[in-house]
């Protein structure tokens, strides 16, 4: 059974393309400055929304800041269950670290779980953790990768049920 789904953040839930060259540069402050320039992807809060009515919990392992990604939240009035960042572990994506603190912390086996990712180092990431994967359309993936469509929730439950028992 299904019981956590963790989540890359930026370009996978969050379209931070308007201040990527901002974040490569490690200016933060106009980082912070620009949030309000991106937005989450059509259906993603939806899609969120669907995982608690069916009581799963969300977590976030990502190689952004913390302080940056709890911004974004705050900004949003979003909430997530668990979140894991860059400076919560001492090994990056995609060693496994971040998706081993989220088995640890919710108490789950690794067939409890997936990972949603945007890129490569996504999926080696979940490869490494050895828990499924999926790949936002979006992505850019060197091998083919089985996609999640947030907005077709039905889709995204099939193969919730597929892969696992719900």
């Amino acid at each position: 059974m299904v019981k956590v789904v963790i989540f890359d953040f930026d370009l996978t839930l969050f379209d931070s393309s308007k201040i990527k060259h901002l974040m490569d540069k490690r200016q933060w402050a106009m980082v912070y400055k620009n949030i309000d320039r991106c937005s989450f992807y059509p259906n993603v809060l939806n899609f969120i929304e669907e995982l608690r009515k069916k009581s799963i919990y969300i977590a976030l392992v990502s190689n952004a800041p913390a302080t940056y990604i709890k911004k974004v939240l705050k900004f949003f009035n979003i909430d997530f269950d668990f979140i894991v960042c860059y400076h919560d572990v001492n090994k990056h994506k995609p060693n496994p670290e971040g998706i081993h603190k989220v088995l640890e912390y919710f108490s789950i086996d690794k067939t409890e779980t997936f990972y949603v990712g945007d890129n490569d180092i996504d999926y080696k990431t979940a490869h490494n953790a050895k828990i499924n994967f999926y790949g936002v359309p979006w992505g850019t993936f060197s091998q083919k990768v089985q996609l999640i469509h947030y907005e077709n929730h039905i889709d995204i439950f099939e193969k919730i049920k597929n892969n696992y028992s719900l």
